[in-house]
């Protein structure tokens, strides 16, 4: 029975990284969509990545305690140092946006955020079953679908920076706002590639438990 306990604690756990990261990606597409209105989230975001940080602190130690495990040791880790990716790269955005005084948003920022919080709530429900990887259909189903929010980010970004260098204005002035949310994007964009880093590590777990 010991053991059984053991091994449910690293779900327990992941799934709590679950919900703190959807409450993370909730406040970060709210600052996001309403900014410069929505500023006092940039400060909250910090609050989310210190939990996350909390989160794999908690999965390590337990790790470093527990003689069995439900999967991988190094699953394990990678799982949570991939997740921790995803919180890190959306208050990296929430500091630039500080950062480079930017005065507004951007109907591409509001698209990568909008694809970035429906990636982190496929994340969750993906954790929430995992707990019956070996048997349940849905964990792959949501690690893929993860992929394919990722794949249209991507167009999203590709287009975004389009925009960003053939705009007919970009004068002297504008230059730095170009930089700026180069930069920006980028960021936004490294988010949805950390939401695909933790699918993939799912993904590789049901595949080798196949």
């Amino acid at each position: 029975m010991a053991h059984a306990k053991k091994e449910d604690v690293f779900y327990t756990l992941f799934k709590q990284f679950g919900d703190e990261l959807v409450s993370a990606a909730e406040d970060y597409d709210k600052l996001i969509n309403s900014f410069p209105e929505t500023d006092s989230l940039i400060p909250i975001m910090k609050l989310h990545e210190d939990r996350c940080d909390e989160c794999v602190k908690q999965i390590m130690q337990e790790l470093y305690s527990s003689f069995i495990t439900p999967f991988d040791r190094n699953d394990i880790s990678e799982l949570a140092l991939k997740l921790d990716d995803i919180c890190d790269s959306m208050s990296g955005v929430a500091i630039r946006l500080n950062l480079f005084n930017t005065s507004g948003t951007n109907s591409n920022a509001r698209q990568l955020a909008d694809l970035a919080l429906a990636a982190v709530r496929e994340v969750k429900e993906m954790l929430d079953h995992l707990p019956e990887y070996k048997k349940d259909p849905e964990v792959m189903r949501k690690a893929i679908s993860i992929g394919h929010i990722e794949d249209e980010g991507d167009a999203v970004y590709e287009s975004a920076l389009y925009g960003l260098f053939h705009s007919e204005s970009i004068d002297d002035a504008r230059r730095g706002h170009v930089v700026a949310w180069l930069r920006i994007f980028d960021r936004m964009e490294g988010t949805l590639d950390a939401c695909d880093h933790a699918a993939g590590v799912v993904r590789s777990i049901v595949m080798k438990s196949a």
